[in-house]
């Protein structure tokens, strides 16, 4: 059968052998980002197929949606991506990103073109890191940094849609229960701590910070007077940056118990300079949160028969107790720097001498009055 001509640039039809065959031109973008024309071929079972096919993908160059194709293979994407988008990410991020990249993507997909990069291809990536033995937790993350890269390439033209998206991932579990420190329990590992950890410890329970907070903080940010705390910095391994979030950049009410606290630790900090680090080493320098957490933390665990407190072991205490003493959730997120809070809520000084001072004073009183007890000489040793 003579071949079914159309318009030029409208595509092609034709009979090849049993099948039927279509003809269409189509964009394709090189490396360098240039485009050009270039003629793509493919068959079909039944000439309906073909033609239903041809008219679609007609259809969708005509609507700007595609087809297209990128020579652009996956490893010079990610080099891209490492060198303009990586960046824009928090410090604590980008380590982990560029890990991923490097140990798990650029292995399997490197040398493959990103047009090839298809929808089953990443949801057999995912089945193959299952079958590995990776923990859910893990492959989530696995797939949240290609699906990054490949959501770059739908912005810079290669891929008319994430490929990574709609992926079937395996259901997330927790490794280790979550569990929250009792009152009792709290007051009870206080009490084993020297200084350092038990300023550091009763901070964490009495304020619900995040860990990178804590360990950021200067003695600027602590208005004892007016009885304020000012989360302004995070630390990640020794770099300072940007709370979390924007709702992380806030003031927390210091109640009667955590101003005695931070009274406490100044009387035995030697570095108070307003610009100095609450909690630093004797050069100055930032804390590692895992250091304390190891050094005194998990033995004052053990020695209570109380399984490993961790930073976000503390920082969900605080919000469980918050919940239990009846602080309104709202509140409760505004305090802990949440992002998704009421946007009237994030006004602090509408509510520092309101509900806030109220919630953090309920929480301080709630908890124990050894945050106040002064310690020995003896325990000085940090």
């Amino acid at each position: 059968m003579a071949r079914q001509r159309r318009r030029y640039g409208s595509g092609c039809l034709f009979r090849q052998g049993r099948r039927w065959a279509i003809r269409w031109r189509e964009a394709e973008i090189a490396p360098d980002g240039t485009r050009r024309k270039v003629l793509r071929y493919q068959t079909f079972e039944t000439r309906k197929e073909a033609s239903d096919a041809l008219n679609q993908k007609l259809v969708d160059i005509a609507d700007g949606r595609g087809p297209i194709r990128s020579r652009v293979v996956f490893r010079t994407l990610a080099d891209g991506w490492l060198k303009t988008v990586w960046p824009m990410y928090k410090s604590s991020t980008r380590k982990n990103h560029r890990h991923i990249v490097q140990k798990h993507l650029l292995p399997r997909f490197g040398a493959v073109p990103v047009a090839d990069v298809t929808r089953q291809e990443v949801q057999a990536y995912v089945a193959h890191l299952v079958e590995a033995g990776y923990a859910p937790r893990t492959v989530d993350h696995i797939h949240d940094v290609l699906s990054a890269v490949l959501r770059t390439a739908v912005d810079w033209g290669h891929l008319r849609d994430n490929p990574a998206a709609g992926v079937r991932l395996p259901k997330l579990r927790d490794v280790r229960p979550k569990w929250v420190l009792t009152t009792g329990q709290a007051a009870a590992l206080l009490e084993r701590l020297p200084p350092l950890p038990r300023a550091l410890t009763g901070l964490a329970l009495l304020s619900g910070l995040r860990r990178g907070e804590l360990f950021a903080l200067r003695w600027r940010d602590l208005d004892e007077e007016g009885r304020v705390l000012h989360v302004r910095e995070a630390v990640y391994e020794g770099t300072f940056g940007t709370p979390k979030t924007d709702a992380g950049v806030r003031q927390i009410p210091l109640s009667n118990a955590l101003s005695g606290l931070v009274a406490e630790w100044r009387n035995h900090s030697q570095q108070a300079e307003p610009g100095a680090l609450v909690f630093a080493t004797r050069s100055a320098k930032p804390i590692s949160p895992n250091n304390v957490l190891r050094r005194w933390i998990f033995p004052a665990c053990q020695a209570l028969g109380l399984p490993r407190a961790t930073w976000l072991t503390f920082r969900r205490t605080y919000s469980s107790w918050s919940h239990e003493l009846g602080v309104p959730g709202k509140v409760i997120a505004q305090l802990m720097g949440h992002a998704r809070v009421d946007t009237t809520l994030n006004v602090y000084t509408q509510v520092l001498d309101g509900s806030l001072r109220a919630a953090v004073d309920t929480i301080g009183k709630e908890l124990f009055s050894i945050v106040q007890k002064p310690a020995g000489p003896s325990q000085l040793t940090h």
